[in-house]
């Protein structure tokens, strides 16, 4: 079966997804009998094409790797990105824009366009998820077409599967985890003996971090992933705006050679929990001992630690993960919606 499939967003992780197809498509179709082509791409800074046939994905790999216009990849699209989701012939939407902190954002419209002309949405864009989780599933529903979201979180660990699918009927309790991979990887360097400078630096060149680094540094990034989690699988109603929140800015090197000196490390930990009826979250740095489950997660590594009512506690870990892995999800969840599976 053939998946036509827009690609609305072409930086790193969309460039990876692209060459993650290029290498598996012969075994897509033998395992899977699926024959998945990017028939458009969508950018603000690359211009955007479509060509019916299947764009040639190693082409627009060097152009946009070398910085230039995708004009030559196919036919330019004079629409709105928006428009020409609504009213394209693809059957797929995988939505990997930049991240913005704000309820309304091109993302969001890009999804809603999708899912309201009956297409199917992957994403690993946590903004639309995070502020409008209820409106697009209940959307996807009633289309009958499905929306996931696993690379939103700890890239290709199957974080929201596994609550969903195979955890159907355990209750989320609480949740605390290392999900930023560039804060926690500048904070390794700094307890290394290196400068916050060369942390942030080093988080770049591997791709984790972008030439502003902000979200990151500014705990943004790990309080997005705090409210998707408590609003996905708790049932909260969370906005970032609202969560308490501390970033590794503000961290001096000296408290965190302190805490080594100490045989404590120190952390940016997000946490997710219940009191009473009401789902709460927060993003805090603090020193922690080597009896604790995060102590051990340095460099690139995340992990989340879950309580239930039923697993009582478990702990999911990723070690040094990379763009592929993000790449990944999409990559998976290409799959279950292909097969089937509509939602985590």
């Amino acid at each position: 079966m053939r998946h036509r499939i827009v690609l609305a967003g072409f930086g790193n992780v969309g460039r990876e997804f692209a060459r993650l197809l290029l290498e598996q498509r012969t075994e897509l179709t033998r395992e899977y009998g699926l024959d998945a082509s990017i028939v458009a791409i969508l950018t603000a800074r690359h211009g955007s094409v479509e060509n019916a046939r299947g764009i040639d994905l190693r082409k627009a790999l060097r152009l946009a790797d070398a910085g230039v216009s995708l004009e030559s990849c196919g036919r330019g699209i004079p629409k709105r990105s928006v428009d020409y989701i609504r009213d394209g012939r693809a059957d797929i939407l995988i939505e990997v824009t930049p991240l913005r902190i704000s309820p309304r954002q091109i993302a969001l419209d890009h999804v809603r366009a999708a899912l309201r002309s009956g297409k199917h949405v992957i994403t690993a864009n946590k903004g639309p998820v995070v502020y409008h989780y209820r409106e697009l599933r209940e959307l996807a529903r009633r289309r009958h077409v499905g929306f996931r979201y696993e690379g939103t979180v700890m890239d290709g660990a199957p974080v929201f599967s596994l609550f969903q699918e195979a955890l159907r009927g355990a209750r989320v309790d609480s949740f605390e985890g290392i999900l930023n991979s560039t804060s926690n990887l500048v904070l390794s360097e700094i307890e290394a003996g290196r400068t916050y400078e060369e942390g942030v630096a080093a988080a770049q060149r591997l791709g984790f971090a972008e030439s502003d680094p902000s979200l990151d540094l500014e705990g943004w990034d790990a309080t997005m992933k705090a409210c998707l989690l408590a609003n996905v699988v708790m049932g909260g109603r969370l906005r970032p705006e609202g969560v308490p929140r501390q970033g590794i800015a503000s961290v001096g090197a000296e408290s965190i050679r302190d805490a080594k000196s100490a045989g404590k490390r120190v952390k940016q930990i997000a946490r997710g929990w219940r009191e009473g009826r009401t789902v709460r979250a927060s993003v805090s740095v603090e020193a922690v001992g080597p009896d604790h489950p995060l102590f051990s997660i340095n460099g690139t590594s995340s992990s989340l630690v879950v309580r239930t009512n039923m697993l009582k506690e478990f702990q999911i870990i990723e070690h040094d993960p990379g763009l592929r892995q993000t790449a990944f999800a999409l990559y998976a969840d290409l799959i279950a919606i292909h097969e089937g599976r509509l939602s985590p």
